[in-house]
């Protein structure tokens, strides 16, 4: 095995995919702070994880004669498991030690999208969906993220099952 097949292994793609999420986020943070809640910036984070997940396969695949379902669902959720741990990580840091602003900025983000939602134009739906400061803040002590994070889990397995099961080659 050399020592760029050892890259393309689970671990070093999981922690590759994480340092650049955590990257990718920081540029938009950088270029304007209310991009860093952009849903189409958060979306377009996942392309990264894919990248690595199309990687793994890619190699496992062609260094092999086979890519059994169970050994690339383990491979594939691992680097899921370890990019989702560094975004949420860098999201904790970011909210509570670097910049205690940014929760502001993302109360205002909600409340523009609530705004700016014409489904969600009757006082009534509006008033039902509207988040104050208070709960807000609550939403990003370490607990709260590390629960978020296990939410996630599932949806990171599924993602894995299914990428697994379509480039499977026994």
């Amino acid at each position: 095995m050399s020592l760029t097949s050892k890259f393309f292994k689970p671990a070093y793609l999981g922690f590759a995919a994480g340092i650049f999420t955590c990257i990718y986020f920081f540029l938009f943070y950088w270029i304007d702070k209310k991009q860093f809640f952009n849903p189409n910036v958060y979306w377009g984070s996942f392309s990264i994880l894919f990248l690595a997940f199309a990687l793994f396969i890619h190699f496992e695949r062609s260094s092999s004669s086979s890519f059994p379902f169970i050994s690339g669902l383990r491979g594939l959720f691992f680097i899921f498991f370890l990019n989702s741990a560094f975004y949420n990580f860098f999201y904790y840091l970011m909210i509570n030690y670097i910049d205690s602003q940014l929760i502001d900025i993302q109360f205002n983000v909600i409340q523009d999208g609530l705004n700016s939602n014409a489904i969600l134009s009757n006082e009534e739906q509006q008033s039902a969906w509207k988040i104050s400061k208070e709960e807000l803040y609550s939403h990003v002590k370490a607990k709260t993220i590390l629960f978020s994070y296990v939410q996630g889990l599932p949806a990171g397995f599924l993602l894995s099952m299914l990428f697994a099961y379509i480039f499977k080659k026994d």
